[in-house]
């Protein structure tokens, strides 16, 4: 069986360059920026909102700059809202300046994204100690083409806002210090930031802490631990934390003994939320016949729903069906198609089936 690690590239939203893989486990997904808009209830509109803002009141141009733009309580004007966000923004209001940076960061219907008017915003709101926008300024940092493009100031500012508890940013960090992208590769950092979100209660965080337990990378091995973490992230839907515990308890660790049957369960709970880890793995039970009735037709159905989503060990499988013609005809176009894919990812075992069937010359 397969353990879930990142088996395809993992990519943090706005590091558009930097990418990889790993041969076995399978890691979260890599956290969405920009984080969390400022907001979380509607601003009022109250009749006199406009006499306050008019008089330079920094809330109440935020609150009516909002109403304006969202039509919340107001007829929408977007000019005059962006207007009025813009005015509290420039005294010195923080939850405007970082209203502002994440909506020109993102973007809304009728208010295009707009990169450096987001960054000068987002590096006001930063300077002011905003958790949110240290985060995005961090990221936007770390993209090639942003007018802000420093990777160095990017590296900064996410510790900034993971210091202040910002989970994607801690989320990031890990990411980075696992793969050596833009930061020198550290098992240690890796594991601490992953630590950080985990105890925050994020899945991510802690499907990605189960896998440096079990892999002993930057903390002492335990199979424990790592069990104890993947069943908080699974507890929370984490699908690769569910095919993790599949592997786990398949292989008898850190179980009492070795059982294939909920190893099958596992699978199958992960492979039905998407997870191509989980997928394969499911597959791999039904080929082999391992705590559930071989099955070659399933075995199929499964490496093709992970094969069509690029994992390289599913579409290794599945061609490998096609060449020997089983549980399907044999169809060696079909296996060249499907093993070359996997080929292309680096699978050794793809390459050295391709360099057995190469055409003699």
């Amino acid at each position: 069986m397969r353990f879930s690690f990142l088996g395809r590239v993992a990519v943090i939203l706005f590091l558009g360059s930097v990418s990889g893989g790993c041969a076995h486990l399978r890691m979260p997904h890599p956290p969405h920026w920009p984080a969390a808009w400022p907001w979380h209830k509607t601003p009022p509109a109250d009749q006199d909102l406009r006499s306050k803002a008019a008089a330079g009141d920094a809330a109440a141009q935020y609150a009516l700059g909002f109403s304006l733009l969202y039509g919340d309580g107001l007829p929408r004007n977007i000019d005059e809202g962006l207007t009025w966000l813009r005015k509290a923004g420039d005294s010195g209001y923080l939850k405007a300046q970082t209203a502002l940076g994440q909506l020109f960061l993102k973007g809304i219907t009728d208010v295009p994204k707009n990169e450096p008017e987001a960054a000068g915003w987002l590096q006001k709101a930063a300077a002011q100690g905003s958790s949110s926008a240290q985060a995005s300024l961090g990221a936007l940092c770390l993209t090639k083409g942003s007018p802000v493009y420093d990777p160095e100031a990017g590296v900064v500012w996410l510790k900034r806002a993971a210091e202040q508890g910002d989970v994607n940013a801690q989320l990031a960090l890990a990411m980075m210090y696992s793969k050596g992208a833009v930061v020198a590769q550290n098992d240690p950092e890796c594991a601490r930031w992953s630590r950080k979100a985990a105890e925050q209660g994020h899945r991510d965080g802690q499907t990605r802490l189960g896998i440096a337990y079990y892999r002993g990378k930057g903390v002492a091995q335990s199979f424990d631990e790592a069990r104890r973490w993947f069943e908080l992230a699974a507890a929370q839907d984490d699908a690769a934390a569910m095919s993790n515990l599949g592997v786990m308890v398949g292989r008898g660790e850190g179980f009492p003994a070795k059982d294939e049957a909920a190893a099958v369960a596992w699978f199958r709970k992960a492979a039905e939320r998407g997870d191509a880890d989980g997928q394969s793995n499911l597959g791999a039970a039904y080929y082999r016949g391992s705590g559930i009735a071989q099955d070659a037709a399933e075995a199929l159905k499964w490496f093709r729903a992970a094969a069509e989503q690029g994992h390289a060990l599913a579409q290794f499988r599945l061609g490998f069906m096609y060449a020997s013609g089983h549980g399907v005809p044999a169809d060696m176009n079909e296996a060249k198609k499907w093993i070359g894919k996997a080929a292309a990812q680096g699978n050794a075992q793809a390459l050295k089936w391709l360099q057995e069937h190469a055409a003699p010359k």
